[in-house]
C-alpha cells in the first residue's frame, strides 16, 4: 500500500534487539502499579523517585470514594509488595540526567542524593511523575478556611469521635469548589466523599460548585448518596462571599438552581468550617524533564498535553510511554486505568525480543544533504541525529561504517520514525525520502 502512495522501493530494515528491562521515572502509585505488573511477567524494572519515600501525592489521601478501604494501608502493601519483589530495585532521591539513543538503546544517567551516579540501558522508559497540589487562592485567609487536604487528614484522625477542629466541634461545614481548575474532577470527587463522611458524623454539610463533574465511575451512585444523607447542594455562577461571623464564617452564594432568573436569591450558609478545593499544576520539573527526554509539553508543563494522534499512554517518542497525572491530573481509579494501559504497551513492545519498522521510514541521501539541520529542528519524534565529524568540520549522523567512511549527512534511525513525512515535505535539498 504505501509503495502505491509514495511510489516508493521498499527497504529492508534490521530487527532492534529489546531486553526486558524498563525504567520508571516516578514512585508514586501509577509507577509502583506498573513495576508491580511487569515485575510479575519478568520484567527488570528500576524505578527513580526523587523523593526518599515511595508514594507520591496520593499519600495526603485516607479514603477512597469507591469502597471502604483505607489509601494508607493499600498503599503500604503496594510498597511492602515492592519491596520483596526481585525484578524491581528503587532509586530513591534520584533524578534522572540525561537520556540518549532510541528504543532499545536507551542510555539514561541517574544521580542520586549522595553524589553518585549511575547508568542504566533500559529498552523502554515509562514517565509516571505525577503532579503537584497548591492551596486555593483569592479566598478570605481566615482562620476556618482549610483545604480539602486538611479536611481529609482530620477525618482520618477523628475517626469515631465527633469531628472537632482545633478544639471546636464541627457541626457545619460548606465545601467550595470550582473557583479555578473547572475541568479537574478530583476536587468534586474529594468533596463529595469528605461530604458523605462528615453528614454520617451528624455535621450538615452544603457543597457550592460551579459545576459538578460526576463523571467517574462510581461517582453518580456516591452522588445520590450524599443527597439521600442530607447534603445541600447549590450551583453559583459568580463567586461566593466569604466572611467572617463572630465565632463562624458565613458563606453567601447566589443560587442559580433556580431557572427564573428573577427567582434567584442568595443563600447565606453558616458554616463552622469552610473546605475550598485545592488546586492541581504540573510538576515545575517537567519542563527540564521534557528536554532531557525530547518530549512535548503543554503551556502550564503537562506532558504530551495535545496528544491527538497516539493513544494517551504513548508519548511522541517510541520506547517512551506516561501515565497518570504527569498527563493531566486524575482520580485515582482513572490513573490506575492508565498504569495497566502502559503495562499492556509494554509488553507489546517487549514480546518477542525485538522490533521491526513496520511502518514507511524516511531516509537521507546523503551527497544531497547540506547539514541545515532543517529536518532535526522539525522532527517531532526525535528521530534524526547529528554528531560532530572532525574529519571535514561539520556535523554528520553516526552511521553505520561502510568501509571506512561515515556519512556527511543527518540520519534517520529507523526504529524511532513514525513516518509521517514531515522532514521530507520540509528539506530544502529534497534529500529525504520516504521508504517502506
Amino acid at each position: 500500500m504505501y509503495q502505491t502512495i509514495y511510489g516508493s522501493k521498499s527497504i529492508a530494515q534490521s530487527p532492534v534487539a529489546l531486553k526486558s528491562e524498563v525504567l520508571i521515572i516516578g514512585g508514586g502509585i501509577v509507577g509502583m502499579t506498573v513495576a508491580r505488573e511487569l515485575a510479575r511477567e519478568g520484567v527488570q524494572v528500576v524505578i527513580v523517585e526523587k523523593g526518599e519515600t515511595l508514594g507520591g501525592g496520593a499519600g495526603d489521601l485516607r479514603f477512597f470514594y469507591d469502597r471502604p478501604a483505607d489509601v494508607r494501608k493499600w498503599m503500604g502493601d503496594l510498597i511492602s509488595t515492592l519491596e520483596g519483589e526481585g525484578n524491581i530495585h528503587v532509586l530513591k532521591g534520584a533524578k534522572l540526567e540525561r537520556l540518549d539513543g532510541q528504543l532499545g538503546r536507551f542510555e539514561a544517567l541517574i544521580s542520586t542524593s549522595d553524589g553518585r551516579e549511575r547508568t542504566l540501558s533500559p529498552s523502554a522508559v515509562v514517565v509516571a511523575t505525577g503532579c503537584i497540589t497548591r492551596p486555593a487562592e483569592g479566598l478570605s485567609d481566615g482562620s476556618r478556611c482549610i483545604g480539602s487536604s486538611e479536611m481529609e487528614k482530620l477525618l482520618a484522625e477523628s475517626r469515631d469521635l465527633p469531628l472537632a477542629w482545633k478544639g471546636q466541634p464541627v457541626k457545619t461545614a460548606t465545601f467550595i469548589l470550582d473557583l479555578t481548575d473547572d475541568d479537574i474532577k478530583i476536587p468534586t470527587v474529594n468533596a463529595i466523599k469528605q461530604a458523605v463522611i462528615l453528614q454520617e458524623k451528624g455535621c450538615q454539610v452544603a457543597v457550592v460548585a460551579r459545576d459538578l463533574k460526576v463523571s467517574v465511575s462510581g461517582m453518580e451512585r456516591l452522588y445520590r448518596r450524599a443527597r439521600e444523607k442530607g447534603v445541600l447542594f447549590f450551583k453559583y455562577d459568580e463567586p461566593p462571599v466569604v466572611s467572617q461571623t463572630g465565632d463562624g464564617i458565613s458563606v453567601e452564594v447566589q443560587d442559580m438552581t433556580v431557572l427564573c432568573k428573577e427567582e434567584r436569591e442568595t443563600v447565606s450558609l453558616p458554616s463552622d468550617l469552610v473546605v475550598i478545593g485545592e488546586t492541581f499544576a504540573a510538576d515545575p520539573e517537567n519542563l527540564e524533564l521534557c528536554r532531557v527526554m525530547k518530549l512535548r509539553a503543554g503551556a502550564g508543563g503537562a506532558l504530551m498535553e495535545d496528544n491527538p494522534q497516539f493513544l494517551r499512554v504513548i508519548s511522541n517518542r517510541r520506547g517512551i510511554f506516561l501515565a497518570g497525572a504527569c498527563r493531566f491530573p486524575h482520580v485515582i481509579s482513572e490513573s490506575l486505568c492508565e498504569a495497566h494501559a502502559v503495562v499492556q504497551e509494554v509488553k507489546a513492545l517487549l514480546h518477542g525480543g525485538a522490533y521491526t519498522p513496520e511502518n514507511p521510514v524516511a531516509e537521507v541521501d546523503p551527497p544531497k544533504c547540506a547539514v541545515c539541520y532543517t529536518c532535526v529542528r522539525l522532527c517531532p519524534h526525535a528521530a534524526i541525529g547529528v554528531e560532530r565529524y572532525g574529519d571535514r568540520n561539520i556535523y554528520s549522523a553516526p552511521a553505520e561504517k561502510n568501509g571506512d567512511t561515515l556519512w556527511g549527512a543527518a540520519r534517520v534511525d529507523p526504529a524511532a520514525c513514525f513516518g509521517c513525512g514531515i522532514c521530507v515535505a520540509e528539506c530544502p535539498a529534497r534529500a529525504i525520502t520516504l521508504y517502506q
